[in-house]
């Protein structure tokens, strides 16, 4: 009996687990991005039309909007949103 306990609290613990998880991500456009700031990015270049280059506070490639290109400090470029 005090094994069911043990097994049904282990595994409601890993179901809150998991959604706490899913919880701290950022749905975007059919991706999962996490919220971590890319430490690299020195500057991002909007689409044409859109915005004026700017100093993002925090953005990776994957949560940058489609378009966007994020450039080291060195002027290289990182990567592209998609």
């Amino acid at each position: 009996m005090a094994v069911n306990k043990v097994v049904i609290l282990l595994a409601f613990l890993l179901v809150c687990g998991i959604v706490l998880i899913r919880v701290d991500a950022q749905y975007d456009g059919g991706k999962v991005c996490a919220e971590v700031c890319e430490q690299r990015v020195a500057t991002m270049k909007w689409p044409p039309g859109n915005k004026p280059t700017t100093r993002p506070l925090c953005v990776n490639c994957c949560t940058a909007k489609t378009g966007c290109k994020l450039f080291r400090s060195d002027g290289s470029l990182l990567c592209t949103g998609t």
